[in-house]
């Protein structure tokens, strides 16, 4: 037995919006579990704080500001 995961939607009456695809002649057995919260709107985009709309990055961002052997991570 193999255990899959789908979250799937309902229209205004209650049908489901779109069936998953099964294997081909196997039976299976679902439970389903209403889930309470709304699900998230895809419209929704993330974005950074307004205190920040004036930020400026200098600089590398990317490379260590200390180099890897002044870490003393391997001394011993």
């Amino acid at each position: 037995m193999q255990a899959h995961r789908a979250v799937l939607e309902t229209d205004e009456q209650g049908r489901l919006k779109d069936m998953p695809v099964l294997p081909p002649r196997t039976r299976v057995e679902a439970i389903f579990l209403v889930l309470e919260e709304p699900p998230p709107s895809p419209t929704a985009a993330r974005r950074p704080p307004a205190a920040l709309s004036g930020l400026q990055i200098l600089g590398d961002v990317v490379t260590p500001a200390i180099e890897e052997p002044d870490w003393g991570v391997n001394d011993a």
